[in-house]
């Protein structure tokens, strides 16, 4: 089997390689820097330069059997929203056509649990929610645009799946949520804002394992909602905080929070940036996420590994390679697939 992977050097992206590389198929992955992919090409991957807003990898696409569309802008916040809107939305429409034009047999896309918010413990959002964009952020809104997009292509007879993870974490995430991380295993995480919400968490190498059976194993113009457990931002960072052996954060008002984070978008915006905290974000993680995976879980036989185990895992790799206080923090290059 053939893979065609767009946003294969990012936080999913990379576990989805490693997931289709231990079953023998050839990969392939899109890659705007080449130099991000080297030890993908060290294993055997085939490194193909471009960008999904300049449509010019028709002819490796079109080798693929299953193409998996996985590249995003994930940011909030952002100042650039037209740039933003070209790589989520006219991006996405770009895999699409190519994906049509050269008839590949399977195209998987990569959405957010986030579009089914807010939902409840008592409530959880699954396949049959309705998506919209409940923060006003250009993240959000365009990748409601973009899950429409293929909606509206499944219905037109693209054989494509939808799959809509939670709360993505790992390693060699360059996000807000890694660079949390990696401030809490360097022991500087110290408060979160009071009145975060529920997300559903899951390990990266769990959501690639559900894109693959959703390749596999799922049926053309489905939707798999990929997230394991329903947890508070609060209980996940205690977690967290438990595995890599350090003093949880304590909550600080939700106020402060949003005049900090004020601070953060005047300060980015005399620079020409985007915040590392905005007023967005924290609207964002305010809201519950909580999802249910009972369908992926009955349908494609997805099993997530035991959350506090991939905890330990992950927050191992954060310790080892953020702990020491001299060790640059993740920062997302230039806005890079996610």
């Amino acid at each position: 089997m053939r893979a065609f992977v767009t946003g294969g050097t990012g936080l999913l992206g990379r576990h989805l390689v490693e997931a289709l590389l231990a079953r023998g198929w050839e990969v392939a992955v899109l890659t705007r820097d080449p130099r991000r992919a080297r030890d993908l090409a060290g294993k055997g991957v085939h490194v193909v330069p471009g960008d999904v807003t300049r449509p010019k990898f028709q002819a490796e696409a079109g080798r693929a059997d299953v193409l998996f569309h996985a590249a995003g802008w994930f940011e909030v916040g952002v100042r650039d929203a037209r740039r933003m809107f070209d790589v989520n939305v006219t991006g996405t429409g770009n895999v699409l056509a190519i994906a049509r034009k050269e008839e590949v047999a399977r195209v998987v896309y990569t959405s957010t649990a986030g579009l089914l918010a807010p939902a409840s413990l008592e409530r959880p959002g699954t396949e049959a929610t309705p998506v919209a964009a409940r923060v006003d952020d250009p993240y959000v809104v365009t990748k409601l645009q973009a899950h429409r997009l293929v909606e509206g292509e499944m219905h037109a007879g693209l054989p494509a799946t939808i799959v809509l993870p939670g709360a993505v974490v790992g390693p060699w995430d360059t996000g807000q949520l890694g660079r949390s991380l990696a401030l809490l295993a360097r022991g500087r995480l110290r408060a979160l804002p009071r009145g975060f919400g529920v997300n559903t968490w899951t390990h990266a190498a769990d959501v690639a394992e559900g894109h693959v059976l959703a390749a596999t194993v799922g049926k053309a113009g489905e939707s798999y909602v990929v997230a394991d457990r329903a947890l508070s931002f609060r209980a996940f960072f205690a977690l967290a905080a438990e595995a890599a052996r350090r003093r949880a954060p304590r909550e600080v008002p939700m106020a402060l929070a949003r005049a900090v984070a004020l601070g953060y978008e005047v300060a980015a915006g005399l620079r020409g940036r985007t915040p590392t905290v905005s007023r967005a974000s924290l609207e964002i993680a305010a809201l519950d996420v909580a999802v249910d995976a009972s369908k992926a879980r009955r349908d494609l036989g997805w099993s997530p590994a035991p959350l506090e185990d991939r905890v330990r895992e992950m927050m191992a790799w954060y310790v080892d390679r953020y702990g020491r206080r001299r060790t640059p923090l993740p920062v997302k290059p230039d806005g890079a697939s996610s």
